[in-house]
């Protein structure tokens, strides 16, 4: 059967972890890991605590708020939420100054694949007061990185119509290409549904440019 990354959202601290379910040595197990952002800001990546997992929850409703890439009527409360990423590996980008949650990616099983879940769907979150940063994009080429060292064969990613920004940074990709589009996508806080374009990446070639 297929293996996912092991430090799940409904485990408690990864310290906790029994030994049986160490991540995979390869690359997962250099978490946390410092990085750069392309201003030169420092950040950590590690995978999410309890808390950061519910203030993603909060990032998500803000976002529906304003209509950033999530529906209004997505998730209408944090236990739905958990419920739909249970499983999933899901990854904090915090400053590394001060500890703040600037964004994170949650590596999800994609709806899309009937097969075992090799396939991913990706959510990625910014705060609204960090963007402009090109965070969004750095969570995206990072959760491309991670999927294949967690043996992901292939991505799935879908965006609404209206969220061009989303769309900008997959377009500057190589290898996640346009396959499709759905004219129901979700709903916008004014009661109006909007379509979600469809991307796809086969993530067993040989890697791209992606830090």
């Amino acid at each position: 059967m297929f293996q996912k990354g092991v430090y799940r959202y409904d485990m408690l601290l990864k310290e906790e972890m029994p030994p049986s379910f160490a991540p995979e040595p390869a690359y997962l197990s250099c978490l946390p890991m410092a990085a750069e952002l392309q201003n030169g800001r420092a950040v950590i990546i590690d995978y999410m605590t309890e808390a950061q997992l519910t203030e993603t929850y909060f990032l998500i409703q803000e976002a529906a708020q304003n209509g950033d890439g999530f529906g209004i009527d997505e998730f209408d409360s944090e236990k739905s939420f958990r419920d739909e990423i249970s499983g999933s590996d899901c990854f904090a980008v915090t400053c590394k100054e001060n500890g703040d949650l600037l964004g994170g990616f949650i590596l999800a099983v994609s709806k899309f694949y009937r097969g075992q879940s090799g396939v991913v769907d990706p959510f990625i979150i910014v705060k609204r007061s960090e963007r402009n940063q090109k965070l969004g994009e750095f969570c995206m080429r990072k959760a491309i990185q991670f999927s294949r060292k967690l043996g992901y064969i292939a991505m799935y990613v879908d965006t609404f119509s209206n969220n061009i920004a989303m769309q900008r940074i997959l377009e500057k990709i190589d290898g996640l290409n346009k396959v499709g589009f759905l004219p129901l996508g979700g709903r916008m806080k004014d009661g109006k549904m909007v379509g979600s374009l469809i991307y796809y990446m086969d993530l067993t070639t040989s890697e791209t440019n992606e830090t």
